[in-house]
């Protein structure tokens, strides 16, 4: 991903938690992860992915996982809201249904951390 600090490394979380880094680079990069999803699809070389992202590309037999065992660091998902709209029933609702529904995306996985509103 060319608009990501430290793009030109790779760093990966084995299957012992521990953290592989490594230099990885290429002729071409993107700025945007559907334009990486396309690139994978098209068979323009390999790179990392999160699951959520290729989930149907790959139990669709479109594309092959390299290192199984091996997994981009988890990204934290956020959600902003105006502290002054934060009580407001709508907004809280709002905030539960997608906090439920963002569960059930491939490759999200919700932490122990409560919802704050």
């Amino acid at each position: 991903m060319s608009n990501i600090a430290g793009a030109d490394t790779l760093s990966l979380e084995g299957p012992n938690g521990e953290s592989q880094a490594v230099p990885f680079g290429g002729r071409l990069r993107v700025d945007h992860g559907l334009a990486a999803r396309e690139a994978y699809l098209a068979g323009r070389g390999i790179g990392p992915a999160h699951l959520w992202l290729v989930d149907d590309l790959l139990s669709d037999g479109q594309l092959e996982t390299i290192l199984p065992d091996y997994a981009p660091p988890p990204v934290p998902l956020n959600m902003l809201i105006v502290p002054e709209r934060a009580n407001i029933t709508r907004v809280r609702l709002m905030v539960e249904f997608l906090a439920e529904a963002v569960a059930d995306i491939p490759g999200i996985e919700r932490t122990t951390t409560p919802i704050r509103i």
